[in-house]
């Protein structure tokens, strides 16, 4: 018993010491395993912090990096010298270069004190010169054009400096970071006596006696206002204007004779009543830099191919013929805009020459041209009223008790004069103006610029001010106005080529307008009178018969539009006979209102909204533009030319069996319309804007092949742009066409009107013209 007690105790002693060296093992091994962490983050530490060598290698490469950067620092040119260019000791990019910098940027009035109208010219110190793309940009630093690179550490310090601005600018920082000029900051003001308006030249007193009637001649005579031969219309004031700057150039050339050596040289004006600028004296010194700088283009007559010709001041107003028509079909959109612009031009020039002997003598048509094209392109909008004191400014002595208001009414223009006598019947009216603007003239235009321009009427300088934030580099962008890109590339040579502006297509596929085709009251065809209610019609014989041969030729051609009869199972022939029916009587109610509307362009042009609205500009002329953002719903306005439809469609069914009498009670007011009446009236209408979208289409003959679409290569030439301007016509009758015989069918479902007669439309042919000519013998 006590043997076993004893073994007993022995195994428990013996249990316990194993127990207890158990857990010693445990604890040493979790210590061991400790103390391993603890070396292993020594051990990670130690190796993630550099030794000294390392460092010491580190800090070698550094200063290595540093001393090739600066030794390279002199060889890297400066952003903002990269931006401008090099000029190369060309001395019209140094005469630009001069313009750019000085004309506007640095004029001081010479008047102490200064009046409210001579006020400091202004350009924001963070604009640079760019000569060779004759604008301004955004400079990345504190540029000068006589800045030069110094070879010390400080300026090569600086150098590195701004690279290394620009790169974290574009790749790092957001684009708040990189604002040179902040929102609704001022960027230019052009003080009046830098501007050139259309009242001083209809101020000028050469213009005064040879063109407007308002003071004697040599002979003791006072002349007629000068006037277009073929209309009797009055000339737009911009014709004077250009011939203001014609002879404010001759002045400076003639002054630059006298003071030559070699008076051989010069051209010397053929009469003294022409080179007498002595009103402008004191202004032509202060103008030359401008009137040096403006383009100089000449009339090509020589058909130079046009993919080859990509100068900047290349204008389709100066083309030869056979070149605009190798470029545009006759009688399409832009076509018919850039024939007519230079139909005025030629009219006004023939008019002026055969008013004064002295200019003719003096001015070719081609400087004419030139002068004029700079006036359309370059001038900008100016809203004088009675208390614009830039209005008064330079008002000529005898006439300074006299009101703006009158002083408007005495000059005959298209725009003033007679006109203005007869719309405007208080003195509170405000005057629409143009002026050049120098600078302001050289910014480039899109419909989504960076600044926008006023004319302030207490300082009477324009204004430009930042319309969003501008960043370094950045041109200034201006806009010119609203315009479709045919009329843009019309009136001012370019397109933006980036979907930005709306497009325009004709379809008057069957007469051609003579009246408004975009030029307002600039040039018509017709006689004023014949389409307002304000001018006064003329008296001369000639005149008036001109007038009624235009419209006998114009109701020949018209005539076509109702060879269709639509809604007729048989073709309707009219009768010589002095009574008629109602079909014809209907038909040639037809015709009178279609008289009425024939020049009226809102009936016959259709129009497609910009495809990307919110693109923006490009920064470079070269750059082929992005594509933008499309809007979601993109619709051709088409309600005038549906309207006209509906009249060509009418039958004697339609308008509750009474359309000869809605005819003929349309006929005494001013603004008439045809409106929806039934689902087949609507659908002949919309028939028949089809088939005048097909005949206008069928103008652009091998323009429609994949061929003839085919984009060209050099963007920005002369086919470039006309490629564009084409191709956007074409997908406006196009995108209308489809669009309207799609719905015409749908609306032929809905109705279940199959085989209604009244859904009759001649689509592969028509009745023979003869039918409807003695239409024309019933034209009182």
């Amino acid at each position: 018993m006590a043997k076993k007690q004893q073994s007993t105790r022995r195994e428990r002693s013996g249990g316990d010491t194993a127990a207890a060296t158990t857990t010693g093992s445990i604890s040493r091994a979790k210590r061991a395993a400790t103390k391993r962490q603890v070396g292993a983050k020594n051990n990670t530490a130690g190796s993630i912090l550099p030794s000294s060598t390392q460092l010491l290698f580190a800090l070698i490469a550094l200063l290595a990096l540093a001393s090739v950067l600066l030794l390279i620092a002199p060889f890297l040119p400066r952003p903002t010298s990269r931006l401008v260019g090099n000029i190369n000791d060309d001395d019209e990019l140094l005469k630009t270069r001069d313009f750019l910098n000085n004309f506007v940027c640095n004029y001081k009035p010479k008047s102490t004190p200064a009046s409210d109208v001579d006020v400091d010219g202004y350009c924001h110190p963070k604009l640079v010169a760019v000569p060779k793309e004759r604008t301004q940009r955004v400079a990345y630093d504190d540029y000068t054009s006589e800045a030069h690179i110094e070879s010390n550490f400080y300026s090569r310090i600086a150098i590195l400096q701004q690279w290394c601005r620009i790169t974290l600018n574009k790749l790092i920082f957001s684009t708040t970071n990189n604002i040179a000029i902040p929102e609704g900051e001022l960027v230019m003001r052009l003080p009046r006596p830098l501007q050139i308006w259309d009242l001083d030249a209809l101020r000028d007193e050469f213009i005064q006696t040879e063109f407007l009637g308002l003071s004697k001649g040599n002979d003791s005579k006072v002349k007629a206002p000068v006037t277009h031969r073929e209309t009797g219309n009055p000339l737009d004031s911009g014709a004077y204007l250009a011939v203001h700057l014609i002879r404010l150039i001759h002045g400076l050339r003639g002054g630059q004779c006298n003071d030559s050596e070699s008076k051989k040289e010069c051209k010397q004006p053929s009469d003294n009543a022409w080179a007498d600028v002595r009103q402008y004296e004191q202004r032509l010194n202060l103008l030359e830099p401008y009137l040096s700088i403006l383009p100089a283009r000449h009339n090509d007559n020589t058909a130079t191919p046009a993919s080859i010709t990509t100068n900047p001041h290349d204008h389709p107003l100066t083309w030869p013929k056979s070149t605009l028509e190798s470029l545009f079909p006759k009688y399409t959109h832009t076509y018919d805009l850039i024939v007519h612009y230079r139909r005025m031009i030629q009219s006004e020039y023939d008019a002026l020459g055969q008013a004064s002997k002295v200019f003719a003598q003096n001015v070719e048509f081609s400087e004419y041209l030139n002068m004029r094209v700079n006036v359309i392109s370059r001038a900008f909008g100016v809203s004088a009223s009675e208390n614009d004191s830039g209005a008064e400014w330079n008002k000529p002595e005898e006439a300074a008790n006299e009101s703006l208001f009158d002083e408007m009414k005495s000059y005959e223009t298209s725009n003033f004069g007679t006109y203005l006598n007869n719309s405007h019947e208080s003195s509170d009216t405000v005057f629409r103006l143009r002026s050049m603007s120098p600078l302001l003239d050289m910014y480039n235009s899109h419909p989504n610029p960076n600044v926008q321009w006023r004319y302030n009427q207490k300082t009477s300088s324009y204004d430009i001010s930042a319309s969003n934030s501008i960043s370094p580099g950045d041109a200034i962008i201006v806009s010119y106005g609203k315009y479709t890109e045919g009329h843009l590339f019309a009136k001012f040579g370019y397109v933006n080529g980036d979907g930005s502006s709306p497009t325009e297509a004709n379809v008057a596929v069957f007469h051609r307008l003579f009246d408004d085709v975009g030029l307002g009251r600039q040039y018509s065809l017709l006689p004023f009178h014949t389409s307002d209610s304000v001018s006064s019609p003329k008296d001369e014989s000639t005149v008036l018969e001109q007038t009624k041969q235009v419209i006998d030729m114009q109701s020949k051609e018209l005539i076509r539009y109702l060879i269709f009869d639509d809604g007729y199972k048989e073709c309707i022939r009219v009768s010589d006979n002095e009574q008629y029916n109602q079909h014809e009587e209907l038909k040639l109610l037809k015709l009178r209102h279609l008289i009425r509307i024939a020049n009226q362009r809102e009936n016959w042009v259709v129009r497609l909204p910009a495809k990307f609205p919110d693109t923006k500009p490009l920064q470079r002329l070269s750059e082929r533009p992005e594509i933008g953002i499309e809007t979601s719903k993109v619709g051709v306005n088409a309600n005038r030319m549906l309207s006209t439809c509906r009249l060509l469609s009418l039958t004697i069914d339609d308008i509750g069996r009474d359309a000869v009498g809605y005819l003929r009670d349309g006929l005494s007011s001013n603004k008439f319309e045809v409106e929806k009446d039934g689902p087949a009236l609507e659908y002949r209408a919309m028939m028949c804007v089809a088939r005048m979208c097909g005949v206008a289409m069928s103008r652009y003959g091998a323009y429609l092949t994949p061929e003839g679409r085919q984009e060209p290569r050099e963007f920005g030439s002369r086919e470039w742009n006309a490629w564009y301007v084409r191709d956007g016509e074409m997908r406006v009758l196009g995108i209308l066409r489809q669009t309207l015989l799609t719905g015409a069918n749908k609306l032929k479902r809905q109705h279940n009107l199959e085989n209604d007669a009244a859904m009759t439309v001649r689509e592969n042919g028509a009745c023979p013209i003869e039918y409807s000519l003695p239409l024309l013998g019933k034209i009182s």
